[in-house]
């Protein structure tokens, strides 16, 4: 094993770590503790910049932060109806955020993300996030 075989794990390493840090726009500075963190914070302009540099990669990074956050809203939901996450397909959900921000590139990211939420809920007669919270819980 030649000292160039044993570099190029680290060097496609250093690779990867490079084009993560270019591909995730740099957040703003918080004045204490965030109650949101990662690539979804961000403006749409910044999504859609980081969607054009690296379509797949950035745009399924963006994604799954997405899918991650629904999830944590469907559990505060437990009780008052929860968004059935598969309502839409996963080329119609991006499609959806996509166009979202491309409308809107001033507004957020996690906007368009509660926006697609929103937009299921009423695909099945549900009440909107925000309304929900305000409901005691269904009993069975």
């Amino acid at each position: 094993m030649t000292s160039t075989d044993i570099m190029k794990p680290y060097a496609l390493l250093v690779a990867i770590i490079s084009l993560l840090t270019v591909a995730i726009p740099a957040q703003a500075s918080w004045p204490g503790p965030a109650s949101l963190a990662g690539p979804g914070i961000t403006t749409c302009a910044d999504f859609e910049k980081a969607y054009h540099d690296n379509p797949e990669t950035n745009e399924n990074l963006f994604y799954s932060w997405a899918l991650g956050f629904m999830s944590g809203l469907n559990t505060t939901l437990m009780g008052h109806g929860e968004t059935d996450l598969h309502e839409l397909s996963e080329e119609a959900q991006k499609l959806f955020l996509r166009s979202t921000c491309k409308a809107h590139p001033q507004g957020s990211y996690v906007g368009a993300v509660f926006d697609l939420y929103n937009r299921m809920r009423k695909d099945k007669g549900l009440l909107d996030y925000f309304k929900s919270t305000k409901e005691p819980p269904k009993t069975k």
